[in-house]
């Protein structure tokens, strides 16, 4: 069986379990006498052990049954959960995570054993309960049962009968020099999933030779219409040990009993034979299929060319994997609901242009079914972003690990407080989000967070505390990383630019705190004195910032010396459908997303003032510079002279900018459409829409304007 079409499921549900794994780590490692906590390990790591071995992942088996075994002592009560432990589990949780890492490159686990850890876990658990975590005295119990139930005579395999039909294989496997086994499997008494083992055995048989008959036969033992054993005639060139140990390898198997095979007719066969010998030899000469042996026709039917093929493996590729976000079946049936009206509007257009009635019913009748079709596409819209959307915990719960790791490597004492969890944002800015998220939370830590002794003799907790905040602000999602650290020292930045060249002393002069800051965005600029593997290259805020505008949304800091600093990002709900307003520059059209505008004005050219070269306006109080679009994105001007300025006030955070644009088409819902490489100034342009007439209009990212 081809278990390579499950393999997205099988990554998708291994991220799940890991992440419990994960979760439930850290309140083991708060609770160690929690049982629920415990109970809940054991599930996640028993559950990815079976879907490891079924997908014949045996390294990754190997290593959640090590856990497992530990856990089940745990429940046992025979060992307490010790932070050595839990920092052995937090190991092997990365390695899992490695194993997952190297499926989604290869489709394969690769080749690295984790021994040390494996070997740490049995360590562990024979030093807690003075015996082996493998089994110990607990697994020779059974095998001793299946001993009992060989010595007795009551061999299983033994009694299975073999039709003339059959009997044909079996002389061509000892022309071939093949060794002919029966087997008979016992599962454990706890097995639950009964087919999904006895599958895994015929998988590890198929490796080393062919299973010619089953008993009960294969179809029984998928639908699990058998008990605790089952039998088998095998052809294999390989030796009973090899055989023997393949089989016991699989998990929940207690037995494998071995033997050579010799094949012996069925009573009914006998009589036949004995009275009706002609019969025989015409059966023998054209043999028909019998129906209780599906394999062994199987096996008789393969061609040459099909065997070959079994024993020479492809080479595995890069798994395809696509990205899926799962959807209730109430929202799918809200789509196809709307899909529906979607047909009958359709329907209606199609009959009102058949011509059939009068000019002016058919103008009325027109306007409506545009209408109802507008009212349709509308709420469609609404269904699909809500389809798109997946809560931003999918991202954000591996940080609390991040910062139990970053606890012990710097040294400090920090606690990670989370909230909105919930807060639902588009899957494509779900992808993207993580790594600014990540980098955000480090630097609190290293930078923002002082020393325990620091914040001791500072009068402050000892444990430092850093807050992740998700919130809908709008059509907007809100996400803030903040601590309780000392804040950021602007002067500090300010000596830093200094030497750096990167500001003059009258440069520096006439800016402002907040000016002083944003130069942490800037390629290449740290204020750390040493660079660590946590921080300190310059690489953190500035690719932070970069990402965070190639998503449409915005980043801004706030800082107090002394109590904290605080970094927020605001980012559009979705990325595929935005609401604009269209805008003409000369003869060209362009769309401005409506979350960054803030008002529309029509500014006379006497108010056009000249501050450092620059032109702003002044409204209502505030100087805002003025952005000249067609100069900027090199416009032919139209020749339509205006009277007054037609102004566009867009803003990021607390900055504005005036776009000064010819003429004002309306408010339109549109289409993101990526443009590729085709237009090299990608920070200015964002994308682009396709019109009712079939135009293209180019997207302008406000964000970079401001």
């Amino acid at each position: 069986m081809d278990v390579s079409q499950y393999l997205e499921i099988f990554i998708d549900e291994t991220k799940e379990h890991l992440q419990t794994l994960s979760d439930q780590l850290m309140i083991l490692e708060q609770e160690p006498e929690n049982m629920d906590t415990i109970n809940e390990i054991f599930r996640a790591a028993h559950s990815l052990k079976g879907m490891a071995g079924t997908m014949g992942f045996k390294r990754m088996q190997r290593l959640t049954h090590d856990m497992e075994n530990v856990f089940q002592e745990i429940r046992s009560e025979n060992m307490k959960v010790e932070p050595e432990l839990v920092d052995v589990l937090f190991r092997g949780l990365d390695a899992l995570e490695g194993y997952l890492a190297e499926i989604l490159e290869t489709a394969n686990e690769g080749t690295e054993e984790n021994e040390d850890i494996i070997n740490s876990l049995n360590s562990i658990a024979e030093k807690a309960t003075g015996k082996s975590s493998d089994g110990g005295t607990t697994a020779a119990a059974p095998k001793v049962e299946a001993a009992e139930v060989a010595s007795s005579g009551e061999i299983k395999y033994d009694t299975i009968q073999i039709t003339d039909f059959e009997k044909n294989t079996f002389d061509k496997a000892k022309n071939e020099n093949q060794n002919i086994y029966g087997i008979t499997v016992y599962l454990q008494e706890s097995c639950i999933l009964k087919a999904a083992r006895a599958f895994l055995v015929f998988k590890a048989l198929e490796e080393m030779g062919e299973v010619i008959k089953a008993v009960p036969d294969v179809q029984d033992i998928e639908d699990e219409k058998f008990e605790m054993d089952f039998s088998l005639v095998y052809f294999t060139k390989e030796g009973i040990e090899k055989v023997k140990t393949a089989i016991e390898s699989v998990s929940e198997v207690r037995e494998a009993v071995i033997g050579p095979f010799e094949a012996k007719g069925s009573a009914a066969t006998s009589q036949e034979g004995a009275s009706k010998p002609e019969e025989e030899k015409s059966a023998s000469a054209a043999p028909k299929p019998a129906g209780n042996a599906p394999a062994a026709q199987q096996a008789a039917a393969k061609p040459a060319a099909q065997q070959a093929a079994k024993k020479t493996p492809a080479k595995s590729a890069k798994p395809t994997v696509g990205r899926t976000v799962r959807v209730d079946i109430e929202k799918l049936d809200v789509l196809m609901n709307l899909v529906s009206e979607l047909i009958i509007a359709k329907n209606g257009l199609v009959s009102m242009s058949s011509g059939d009635e009068t000019e002016t019913k058919s103008e009325t009748g027109f306007n409506e079914q545009i209408e109802y079709l507008e009212s349709v596409t509308t709420n469609l819209h609404e269904s699909v972003m809500k389809v798109r959307m997946v809560p931003i915990e999918s991202v954000v719960n591996r940080f609390p690990r991040m910062i139990r790791d970053l606890n012990k490597k710097l040294g400090k004492k920090m606690e990670l407080h989370m909230t909105g969890e919930d807060t639902e944002l588009d899957r494509t800015v779900i992808d993207e989000i993580g790594d600014p998220l990540q980098h955000l939370l480090r630097n609190s830590a290293d930078h923002g967070l002082e020393s325990n002794e620091q914040r001791i003799a500072l009068g402050k907790d000892e444990v430092g505390h850093i807050y992740l905040d998700a919130y809908q602000d709008g059509n907007n999602v809100n996400i803030e990383v903040r601590d309780d650290g000392a804040g950021i020292n602007v002067e500090k930045i300010k000596n830093k630019a200094l030497e750096r060249g990167t500001l003059t002393e009258d440069q520096a002069a006439a800016m402002s705190d907040k000016e002083f800051i944003d130069l942490l965005f800037r390629p290449s600029f740290s204020t750390a004195e040493k660079i660590t593997d946590v921080s300190g290259r310059g690489v953190g805020l500035d690719v932070v910032k970069t990402k965070i505008e190639g998503l449409g949304g915005s980043i801004e800091c706030k800082t107090e010396l002394g109590e904290g600093s605080s970094f927020i990002i605001r980012l559009p709900l979705t990325l595929a459908i935005i609401q604009a307003l269209m805008v003409e520059i000369g003869a060209e059209k362009y769309a401005i997303p409506l979350s960054s505008i803030q008002t529309i004005e029509d500014v006379a050219f006497g108010e056009v003032k000249q501050v450092q070269t620059k032109e702003v306006i002044n409204l209502r109080g505030t100087v805002i510079p003025l952005i000249r679009l067609d100069k900027l994105l090199d416009v032919e001007p139209g020749e339509f002279k205006p009277e007054s300025l037609t102004v566009v006030i867009v803003k990021k955070g607390d900055k504005q900018a005036g776009l000064v644009v010819d003429n004002l088409i309306g408010q339109q819902e549109i289409v993101i459409k990526p443009i590729g490489d085709y237009i090299r100034c990608s920070k200015l342009i964002s994308g682009a829409t396709i019109l009712g007439n079939g135009e293209i209009a180019l997207i302008l990212e406000a964000n970079t304007l401001v």
